[in-house]
């Protein structure tokens, strides 16, 4: 597979890099970039390690029709370099996968203005829910959501290659940021909003912990630590570790809803000293001997020196910033069985021309009707994979036990207009039906030999499974990949542990947010000259995971079509976590330093902040990109001095200059001063309350979102994968399935049981 990569930022960077690190030939065109950038930024630094395995070439020398793929930041970007838009460069050469990524996507109110990633954040919620609540809503560091741009981008083009024998030709992919992180906050805020809580900001912990306590960062001996429980099980385990103290005799600290909700104060007052007595280093041990869902948020030398990393040969070697530095790999290894010594044949996924067979034209508006996938995950990492395939026509069955459901089904009963809505509350969730709309829904119990039996059936019925339990629990039940690849030798088994199948942290248990600060990407957010708070409130770990996942499991799909061979893929998530830090962790070992958190400040642009309209907790973006925007902007605040001219004084003085804008910006009405603005050329949107993300016109003519009926709940907004790939649009037709309630179509329909066989099977307890 041939690339051609026309980018200057983060997000077709890193969807060139992922492709050529999947053997994929990337070449990647010398563009001017007009961005000032010091040599030891960390978005300098992550450039330059994006660019490794990739071929530099002269602008001269593109000839697109000799290539399978383009990739490109920008509609504005691939226009001035190759003098075509997407639209007609996809014309004019039929068989091409033109991929574009960006602020606000090619279509819609937004597409024409000037936009920073930060924009994204605004205008999606995201930057609505991080922060103190009686201050400036927070940004997650720049870099870190332009990596998901391009993991998307990624995703979508191998999507559309695997359809392009259809039909015979290309198409254009279009991701806007915009969209990938309102559908990552639609998971989220689900918990929030549709059981009484609100999502917005809370400081150092998720709003109302998130439902149940701790869901928190409380300091320790030598840091901070972010501690995280869902269950009575995570609560007691936690108890045992602190011997108990008296205080636990106290029913008012047996309920953790109300602790959450409530008073998670006093929860905090009594842990907190228990955690100051011991260090960063003595917690991961103890979260080890006792298995508690905690983590003290590490900082990158910590994380360098992890040796799970190391084992698992995560880091690779590259010279930039005029130093020997390691940088993220892939999170996934490519395997040919589930062993801790294979071979990783990831580097040649895309090595080859694919000679994928011509298959029948899909239904329309079904691009991957053929594709069967078994969904073996729970909660959300591993279900979103098989829900995005489910919205392009896979087939996708989701297992689960009526008496150990899906997690996300039970959050209890949700809240629609000031009332507790009646039903079964397992049916009802909308974090379930976001996450797994469009499957059929089976329940078996894989204790059961019979069970088992039936899931081989299945299996060898299928061309994808994907799971997220704990490394060795599939095998334990039967059901490992070598099991299953002797019934179905083409199948591509999808893997994705908290930590990878193998290493010391194998069997690490976490939640996305104690993923992250294993990572170090807590450690990056909060106040500038502060202490990070760390962004509990937004979960970025599973959804993140979901995508990369995504990028191999397609991949190994065209390889397994044009091969016959199918692969294991042994996916660590919180490598997929640490793989979005790059320029962070490479400005660590350049600079010698823990870089701090900047606020909402970028590196090499200033200003570039939110900042107050007229009212209360009304907020607006401003970013300036160029020293002509900071002239424009500079007359209309009535900030103009000779030490602003220039990008790097504008930097240097960042203070005081954002001073002077938030002074002027509060005497404006929000969204007029946004139009003005950004008719000045200026990037600026407003930063968005939930509730205003899902009545915006953006994403309203973007068509991000379905309404869909949900049981017992009634209608809902779900909202679709975020790719918009020409002729191939993700479609939401149903809502998630009740427990069991497609048992009959699969076992009649797909493997050809009796009725009185399930009726039995039922009886004895193997479908339960």
């Amino acid at each position: 597979m041939r690339v051609l990569e026309l980018s200057t930022d983060i997000g077709g960077a890193y969807c060139g890099w992922l492709f050529a690190s999947l053997g994929a030939e990337v070449a990647r065109v010398a563009i001017e970039d007009r961005t000032w950038r010091s040599s030891s930024s960390p978005i300098a630094l992550g450039l330059a390690y994006l660019a490794q395995g990739k071929r530099t070439c002269d602008v001269r020398e593109i000839d697109p029709s000799s290539y399978d793929v383009l990739v490109a930041d920008s509609e504005e970007l691939l226009h001035e370099v190759t003098g075509e838009t997407p639209a007609s460069l996809s014309q004019r050469h039929p068989r091409l996968v033109v991929g574009v990524c960006s602020t606000f996507g090619l279509t819609g109110p937004n597409a024409e203005v000037p936009a920073v990633a930060l924009d994204a954040q605004a205008v999606s919620a995201v930057a609505w829910a991080l922060g103190e609540p009686d201050r400036e809503p927070l940004s997650l560091p720049v870099g870190v959501l332009e990596h998901q741009s391009g993991a998307n981008l990624a995703a979508a083009c191998l999507v559309a290659l695997l359809v392009r024998e259809q039909s015979g030709c290309g198409r254009v992919v279009d991701v806007a940021l915009a969209d990938v992180l309102a559908s990552y906050v639609a998971g989220n805020s689900r918990i929030y909003v549709n059981y009484g809580l609100k999502w917005q900001r809370a400081g150092r912990r998720a709003y109302a912990s998130g439902g149940a306590y701790p869901y928190v960062v409380l300091p320790c001996k030598d840091g901070e630590v972010c501690l995280c429980g869902r269950t009575r099980d995570e609560w007691e385990r936690l108890l045992d570790a602190m011997g108990r103290p008296a205080w636990t005799q106290n029913p008012r600290y047996h309920d953790l809803r109300s602790m959450g909700k409530e008073y998670p104060e006093e929860g905090d007052r009594l842990i907190t000293p228990w955690l100051t007595q011991h260090t960063k280093h003595e917690i991961e041990d103890l979260a080890t001997r006792h298995n508690l869902v905690i983590s003290p948020i590490r900082n990158f030398a910590e994380v360098l020196a992890t040796p799970q990393f190391t084992l698992r040969r995560f880091w690779k070697r590259a010279h930039v910033g005029g130093k020997d530095v390691r940088g993220p790999g892939l999170p996934f290894k490519i395997l040919d069985e589930r062993a801790p010594d294979a071979p990783d044949r990831a580097g040649e996924l895309l090595a080859a021309p694919a000679q994928v067979p011509a298959v029948a034209t899909s239904p329309a508006g079904k691009p991957l009707a053929g594709l069967r996938v078994l969904d073996l995950g729970w909660v959300w990492s591993a279900p979103w994979v098989g829900g995005i395939l489910a919205e392009f026509g896979a087939r996708v069955i989701k297992v689960e036990h009526a008496n150990r459901p899906d997690n996300t089904r039970l959050a209890g009963r949700p809240i629609r207009n000031g009332q507790k809505v009646e039903g079964p509350t397992k049916e009802m969730s909308s974090m379930f039906h976001q996450i797994n709309h469009g499957k059929l829904g089976i329940t078996l119990n894989a204790k059961e030999p019979r069970a088992v039996e039936i899931l081989k059936r299945l299996a060898a019925e299928s061309d994808v499974i994907v799971e997220n339990m704990s490394p060795g629990a599939m095998e334990r039940a039967g059901l490992g990949y070598e099991a299953l690849r002797e019934v179905n030798p083409r199948l591509v088994y999808v893997s994705m542990a908290a930590a990878g199948q193998f290493g010391p942290l194998a069997q690490m248990r976490t939640y996305a947010p104690v993923m992250s600060s294993f990572v170090g990407l807590e450690a990056l957010v909060g106040y500038r000259h502060e202490a990070p708070i760390g962004s509990l409130n937004f979960a970025i770990g599973d959804p993140n995971a979901s995508v990369h996942g995504l990028v191999a499991l397609v991949a190994a799909l065209l390889h397994a079509r044009s091969t016959g061979r199918g692969a294991y893929i042994d996916l660590s998530q919180i490598e997929a976590m640490l793989a979005t830090l790059g320029p962070y962790v490479l400005e660590s070992q350049v600079a010698g330093t823990q870089p701090p958190p900047l606020g909402n400040a970028h590196p090499d642009l200033a200003p570039h902040g939110i900042y107050p309209a007229r009212g209360r907790d009304t907020w607006l973006t401003i970013a300036v990109r160029s020293d002509a925007e900071w002239s424009s902007l500079g007359k209309l605040a009535g900030v103009e001095h000779a030490r602003y001219a220039t990008a790097a004084g504008r930097v240097a003085h960042r203070d005081e200059l954002d001073a002077a804008l938030r002074a002027w910006t509060v005497q404006f009405e929000r969204d007029d001063l946004v139009a003005t603005l950004r008719a000045a050329g200026i990037a600026s949107s407003p930063v968005l309350t939930i509730a205003e993300q899902w009545s915006d016109a953006h994403y309203a003519a973007r068509d991000v979102k379905t309404c869909v009926s949900l049981p017992y709940y009634g209608d809902e907004d779900l909202f679709k994968a975020p790719w918009h790939i020409e002729g191939m649009a993700p479609v939401i037709d149903r809502c998630g399935p009740t427990l069991g309630q497609h048992n009959l179509e699969v076992f009649c329909g797909i493997l050809g049981m009796s009725e009185a066989e399930v009726a039995a099977l039922t009886e004895q307890g193997v479908i339960s």
